[in-house]
């Protein structure tokens, strides 16, 4: 397994949890798009009013589900240290900058771990601890 910066693991693992809980509210709406769907009649819609919000209330559901599960997955890519998880990830913080206030901190926060830079420890010399003083 390959060695990842903690800053590239934690927006991996953010972009994982907000994956699963787009899943989860989808679920609720996916099921309230259905009891509208299914029970529309009785709630004093016309039938077929009813049955194009379920109808079409499903399809936006699935597609956005398929949406999360690549996220999940790209988180995954990712942790396993993919080129191809770091890009779906890229562009999925781009998008989550869309989603204010918490998309927005995510998003921004992914976006400077996998964009920047990673210092290199040089060859010749000993490594710094963090937090130790530095002489110049």
């Amino acid at each position: 397994m390959p060695v990842i910066d903690s800053h590239v693991r934690i927006a991996a693992i953010l972009h994982i949890v907000m994956g699963a809980i787009a899943l989860l509210v989808l679920l609720v709406v996916g099921a309230i798009v259905a009891a509208v769907g299914t029970f529309g009649m009785s709630l004093g819609l016309e039938r077929d009013v009813a049955a194009w919000v379920g109808g079409v209330g499903l399809l936006l559901v699935a597609l956005f589900a398929v949406i999360a599960i690549a996220e999940i997955v790209g988180g995954v890519m990712l942790l396993r240290g993919s080129e191809l998880g770091r890009a779906m990830t890229i562009v999925f913080s781009a998008l989550s900058l869309l989603n204010i206030p918490i998309g927005t901190a995510i998003g921004a926060y992914s976006l400077w771990a996998l964009l920047r830079a990673v210092p290199q420890p040089q060859s010749g010399s000993a490594p710094v601890r963090s937090g130790a003083a530095q002489s110049y």
